[in-house]
């Protein structure tokens, strides 16, 4: 099965994009391919969601609150955990099963992605970690997405199958996640020299873990991570407000005709990341794992931020990228129009989510090539295609 859109679309895409400033910070906005509507959403993903859109615009605001029970967790874990993306990766790809031992002795699965074809460049491994409020998705939902990273860099990717809440209470996840990081470092005769410079990536939760994992990782003096990737992220489950970081509807612009099932859609999921407490098993959310939005950011390793222009979490994403900012780390923000969360589910399906790919690829490429310039294992050469 090939691609829903011509490549055309994508290639507007690019060319339509603009560098921005948000609170003195560069943001790079990927505007709508085809459109030039302001606060309008992407016209296939609203011809795909506008049932929804319809439905929740009339619905009584209490039945959209989140459902903890178990009955609601299964039902929800039935939503995250379906697969939205298409095949559409020709370049052929191997993917092998590992097991990785716990703190616990819990065997933790892990897939290893490779290029089939050519040379497979071993000088940094993508570490993705996926999302799902940390009790729903899976590796599978975001295969195609890590499958088109490998196949466009030619780079070694791992994906870790990490056990959820409620059944698995924090920290049970986050160590799971932690452990793959040190086991990838502990085996460089699997992953050469990029056994020593990962570049680790999570969308939603996994971006709360993702950044786990770089904190982890910097406490530990390991400095194994060279860079993250936090994709819409959850940052800040306390809901801490600040200069940077105010949840009102008024910063977020709806074209007219989208606005009340918009707004009614940014209501029910904004609650999201404020009620995993009982999900997770605790009311410790304020510490500086769940909650990395309220840390001192310094000396974070480079980072990469994306977000939609209708996302729950757009707030707490581009505010994390001030901080991150003003405490001289080096970022990149990404704010995609027309488009709220979780775009990386949809490869093959929208052109904003291979750009996307596309965006993380040139991060990565780009601090990769400045890490063995500065004379960090200078000796080999870095070949990104």
């Amino acid at each position: 099965m090939g691609k829903k859109y011509e490549e055309s679309l994508l290639y507007a895409l690019k060319n339509r994009q603009k560098m921005e400033e948000y609170q003195g910070v560069p943001l790079l906005v990927k505007n709508l391919p085809d459109s030039d509507e302001k606060g309008a959403m992407d016209p296939r993903l609203y011809e795909d969601s506008k049932k929804n859109l319809k439905i929740m615009a009339w619905m009584p605001s209490f039945l959209m609150k989140m459902d903890t029970s178990e009955k609601g967790i299964a039902n929800l874990r039935k939503m995250f955990n379906g697969v939205k993306s298409v095949p559409c990766v020709e370049e052929k790809i191997t993917i092998e099963n590992r097991l990785v031992k716990a703190e616990d002795e819990y065997q933790i699965p892990v897939r290893i992605y490779k290029k089939s074809s050519g040379e497979v460049d071993t000088k940094a491994v993508f570490y993705y970690i996926h999302g799902g409020g940390f009790f729903g998705g899976s590796p599978d939902v975001v295969e195609e997405a890590v499958k088109m990273f490998v196949a466009k860099t030619g780079l070694v990717a791992v994906s870790v199958d990490y056990r959820l809440a409620p059944e698995n209470p924090y920290p049970t996840g986050h160590k799971d996640c932690y452990r793959v990081l040190q086991w990838i470092g502990e085996n460089k005769e699997l992953f050469g020299e990029g056994a020593y410079r990962i570049f680790v990536s999570g969308d939603s939760a996994g971006g709360n873990l993702a950044q786990y994992c770089t904190t982890r990782d910097m406490e530990d003096g390991k400095h194994l991570i060279k860079g993250q990737l936090l994709l819409y992220p959850t940052l800040n489950m306390a809901q801490v407000q600040d200069e940077y970081y105010k949840p009102e509807l008024e910063q977020y612009e709806m074209a007219p005709k989208q606005k009340r099932g918009l707004k009614k859609m940014l209501g029910m999921f904004a609650g999201m990341s404020g009620g995993l407490e009982s999900v997770l098993g605790t009311k410790d959310v304020k510490n500086n794992y769940l909650n990395p939005y309220t840390k001192n950011p310094e000396g974070t390793p480079p980072t990469f931020l994306t977000v939609g222009e209708h996302d729950f979490l757009k707030m707490e994403t581009l505010g994390y990228g001030v901080k991150l900012h003003k405490a001289g780390v080096e970022i990149k923000m990404v704010l995609y129009k027309g488009f709220g969360h979780a775009y990386i589910d949809n490869i093959g399906v929208y052109p904003q989510s291979e750009d996307c790919i596309d965006e993380m690829a040139n991060f990565v490429r780009e601090h990769c090539e400045k890490t063995l310039r500065t004379g960090e294992n200078s000796l080999f050469s870095f070949g990104l295609k």
